[in-house]
């Protein structure tokens, strides 16, 4: 048995057809003892040109162990099959298990997309949420408080009590200060009116 590797371009209308049509090829390899290493639905993908007056194909890559008359068989159903508008058939060496290089930069590309889409409607909805906050804040400005994250209550709880400490401690240095004056202040008089008397 000798390794193949099949391309096959869908018609883009019937790409919904596609899951029975690789059942049915894969039934006919296994049937006669063949083995599938590898199938890969890449996807919709634009044409380099028109075939068949079409600009876009579903594009599938299989990696077949069979013999040479199975081959023929599955080569005389593409051709018969109104569904496939392109099919090529390559001889491998080997078994190729791997994801091909079509389907990575493919799948990356779709995967890129999605991450960006849903960056961008997390975006939206964030800035939608801080006009949404500020329209209320400027109507009742209590609301502004009771919005607030636990964090940023926790936060200034503990800057609260760090003014209070602080303030505590300059209350408690102002009075030993005015109490020091005063004794100052005191001692100064008492040595002003003893010398008034004298």
């Amino acid at each position: 048995m000798r390794h193949y590797e099949v391309v096959l371009l869908v018609h883009p209308d019937q790409s919904d057809q596609l899951s029975d049509m690789l059942k049915r090829y894969q039934d006919l390899v296994t049937k006669n003892g063949g083995n599938i290493h590898r199938v890969e639905d890449i996807g919709r993908l634009q044409l380099a040109y028109t075939i068949k007056d079409m600009h876009k194909a579903h594009y599938v890559l299989m990696n077949l162990e069979c013999d040479g008359k199975t081959l023929s068989e599955i080569e005389s159903s593409f051709e018969f099959n109104d569904s496939i508008m392109r099919h090529l058939v390559v001889r491998m060496t080997k078994a190729e298990t791997s994801p091909s290089k079509l389907f990575l930069l493919h799948n990356k590309d779709a995967e890129q997309k999605r991450n960006k889409d849903a960056e961008q409607k997390r975006n939206k909805d964030a800035e939608q949420k801080r006009n949404k906050d500020a329209e209320q804040k400027q109507i009742d400005p209590e609301i502004g408080d009771k919005d607030k994250t636990a964090v940023q209550q926790d936060n200034m709880k503990s800057v609260k009590a760090t003014d209070q400490e602080t303030s505590k401690d300059l209350g408690v240095k102002s009075e030993t200060d005015l109490n020091e004056s005063d004794t100052q202040i005191s001692a100064t008089k008492k040595e002003e009116d003893s010398d008034e008397k004298v």
